[in-house]
């Protein structure tokens, strides 16, 4: 049956479905006082007893329908509808059943047609109540269709002629039938309807409640911008009334008058013009506001298609201090708390824009990695930290950058060159004062470069480019050294991006020249090694911008090249040293951050291989001074390279800082005696006594021991009677191009013997 009559109402809706009939009330008062006063007029028109009492008992039916009708128009209570529903059926059955019966009755009697014609269209339009333009009740149309549409049916059937009778009790009949079908599909209609509605009212009370109790302030807009929706975060921060029952206006004039925004009229105004012109245009548009508290408000207004707007604020103050914080934490070192890098350009920047005149001073520690390798990253960083601090509480009137690395920047206000300099020993003095971590005694030196505003530059990266010139300056010799800038430090830049970008230009196609310069064997009088020398090609070296083999490797390890210049040196040099007897050895300088790199042997048996020599005919040469801080990462490939048969030397020996339990780790088995050690020997006898103590400590290595920088027959006695097995230098041969290395071995040789000889 519910199956049959549609979805069950809830209570509440139900209540709503009854106060449909409402609506009904004048019609069915209307319409039951014409159908009772007919009834009545037919019934007592023939006398019948029976008529009348069926009329009498419609218009009683009538009576409780019109009151059904008039009680659903009042408010009611859950606890009534049932009652008014009963009512109205039990009006409809009585209705009914009252007319059917005086139908029949009537035909029954033999009443004119006219009457009896009469009679039906009032039964007919009785029953069309409960059609699909009524209440629609289907349960109430199918008993209504029973008790009315049946008798009716039947009187013409039985009491008018052929074939109007059979005609009529069939279109009577389909008449109740359709009644039946079209109040069903009403009473779906209306409760399908109800259902909807309710679940739209339910969704919107869930929207609004959920809007009501958001933290995010929001207020929804029709196409007029009126007011459909404000939640209570929105007026809080509106300083609007809270739940306030007096209508709001329209957006712009909330806006225009709301209290927490009455210190920010002038932007509040400038917002609104400009946010009615976006209006117009249908774009989203957004501001931000100052509250009356200094708080910030950012509003955001949405079109939405045909829907109004969304207008969305929002409190930012936090948000905006975090970000602002943020800000300050990325222009500030972590380290020290000194502004950094990027601080510093702006501020420098900002002094510049103002014409103020001041010194930058660019500071590098001087000595800082050792500490980090002797002491350990911990021991640095609070080095570092101290030194920032000492820098900071200098003078209050310096600003104090980090810069990457261990460099540190200064701007002293207002200075000349000389109070930059006394500054600059100042703060030197101050860095070199030892510092005790625990049983660590750490200090460090520094180099200073200095540039002058407005002298030296007024543009800011000019400035630094300056002082970072002066600083180099600086930096080219040992010590506590201060530099000021002159136009002269440019120059040398200059000449040397020169230099630099000839020498990239020859490693990068493979144009590097190798020069070789022959070794003798003392004993023997013979050549038995050559060194390879790289040097510049011929008609790529100006006059101005000379290029000797020390500025070629600086400038390939500076650029990332030296692995590069290395392999093409030794390929060409294994070569050359091919074609030559097999007693003769080549000598091959390799930088110590290439030896650091683990695939440097490979790359070396692979050339020797190529080049058809015995990789023991081979000897790499590297300075104490570069494995003075590379010690460590070079170890593994100097000790596979010794286990193969391959030399290794150690290459200026006495300038670096070399001892005997140091140079005994080493899997060294050559040391070259740096030439500055033999340069006026024969001459002053302490410098002979240090060639010869040099000796000895090579000697108490058990290493074979090299001279180098041989230049006068004297010093070449020198080192025979020091014990020095081998020797080098332009006493014997000065470095020559391949083509004329063999004329060179021979000339060498051929000077050996004549010297010996003289001796």
């Amino acid at each position: 049956m519910r199956e049959w009559l549609g979805p069950a109402l809830p209570a509440h809706l139900k209540r709503e479905f009854t106060q449909e009939l409402g609506k009904y009330f004048l019609p069915f008062l209307v319409g039951g006082s014409v159908a009772a006063s007919l009834g009545l007029a037919v019934s007592f028109h023939f006398g019948s007893s029976l008529a009348i009492a069926l009329a009498i008992l419609a218009v009683n039916g009538f009576l409780l329908v019109v009151l059904a009708c008039w009680n659903a128009r009042l408010p009611l209570a859950d606890d009534q509808v049932d009652a008014i529903e009963n009512r109205y059926t039990m009006g409809v059955l009585l209705a009914s059943a009252g007319l059917g019966g005086m139908v029949l009755a009537v035909f029954a009697a033999n009443a004119p047609m006219v009457l009896q014609a009469l009679l039906v269209m009032v039964a007919l339009a009785a029953l069309g109540v409960g059609n699909g333009s009524g209440p629609g009740r289907p349960l109430a149309t199918l008993c209504q269709s029973v008790a009315l549409g049946v008798p009716t049916a039947l009187a013409t059937l039985l009491y008018w002629p052929s074939p109007w009778n059979l005609n009529s009790f069939i279109g009577i009949a389909v008449y109740a039938l359709a009644c039946v079908v079209l109040s069903l599909r009403s009473y779906a209609t209306q409760s399908q309807l109800l259902i909807t509605r309710d679940e739209q009212r339910n969704e919107r009370l869930r929207i609004n409640t959920a809007l009501q109790h958001l933290n995010q302030p929001m207020v929804l807009l029709d196409d007029d911008l009126s007011i459909v929706l404000i939640n209570q975060s929105a007026r809080t921060l509106l300083g609007l009334p809270a739940d306030d029952a007096t209508p709001l206006p329209a957006f712009p004039e909330m806006m225009a008058t709301a209290p927490a925004l009455a210190r920010a009229s002038g932007d509040r105004d400038e917002f609104l013009s400009h946010a009615a012109l976006l209006v117009a245009a249908r774009q989203p548009f957004t501001g931000v506001l100052r509250l009356n508290d200094d708080r910030t408000m950012d509003l955001e207004c949405i079109p939405v298609p045909g829907a109004g707007w969304v207008a969305m604020l929002r409190d930012t103050t936090t948000e905006r201090n975090a970000i602002a914080e943020l800000n300050r934490e990325l222009r500030r070192c972590p380290l020290t708390g000194l502004p950094n890098k990027r601080a510093f350009g702006e501020e420098l920047e900002r002094r510049l824009a103002r014409d103020d005149r001041l010194s930058l001073l660019l500071i590098d520690l001087d000595g800082f990695k050792l500490v980090n390798e002797r002491h350990g990253q911990t021991v640095g960083d609070r080095m570092i930290t101290r030194i920032g601090f000492r820098l900071r509480t200098a003078d209050p009137n310096l600003v104090v950058a980090r810069l990457p690395g261990d460099k540190f920047a200064v701007i002293l206000p207002g200075a000349s060159a000389d109070q930059a300099i006394s500054l600059a020993r100042s703060l030197i003095e101050t860095i070199d004062t030892p510092a005790r971590f625990g049983d660590a005694e750490v200090s460090v030196g520094a180099a200073v470069g200095i540039a002058i505003a407005p002298d030296h530059a007024m543009l800011a990266e000019a400035l630094q480019r300056a002082a970072d010139l002066a600083l180099r300056d600086a930096k080219s010799e040992p010590g506590n050294q201060i530099r000021l800038y002159h136009a002269a430090l440019s120059d040398d830049a200059a000449q040397m991006a020169k230099r630099e970008a000839q020498v990239r230009a020859v490693i990068r196609n493979n144009q590097v020249d190798v020069a070789y310069q022959p070794m003798l064997d003392l004993v023997s009088g013979r050549v038995v090694a050559v060194e390879a020398l790289v040097r510049m090609p011929a008609g790529t070296i100006h006059p101005d911008t000379p290029i000797d083999s020390n500025h070629m490797v600086a400038i390939a390890e500076a650029r990332g090249l030296i692995s590069q210049l290395r392999r093409q040196v030794f390929r060409q040099a294994a070569a050359t040293v091919a074609a030559l007897p097999s007693s003769i050895g080549l000598r091959v300088n390799v930088s110590v951050n290439d030896l650091k790199s683990p695939d440097v042997v490979d790359e070396i048996l692979a050339d020797t291989a190529s080049a058809g020599i015995d990789h023991q005919r081979i000897a790499i040469e590297i300075t104490e001074s570069a494995l003075m801080t590379d010690e460590a990462a070079s170890l593994a490939n100097l000790q596979r390279l010794v286990a193969m048969g391959s030399g290794v030397a150690m290459d200026d020996f006495g300038s670096g800082f070399s001892s005997l339990e140091r140079l005994g780790r080493l899997p060294i088995n050559a040391v070259k005696i740096s030439g500055s050690l033999l340069t006026g020997a024969t001459a002053n006898p302490v410098s002979a006594s240090i060639f010869r103590a040099a000796a000895s400590l090579g000697q108490s290595l058990g290493v074979l021991l090299v001279a180098e920088g041989m230049e006068t027959p004297a010093e070449l006695e020198l080192a025979r009677a020091a014990g020095i097995s081998r020797a080098q230098g332009f006493l014997l041969s000065q470095p020559v191009p391949a083509s004329g290395l063999r004329a060179a071995i021979n000339a060498a040789e051929a000077a050996a013997a004549t010297l010996a000889r003289a001796a």
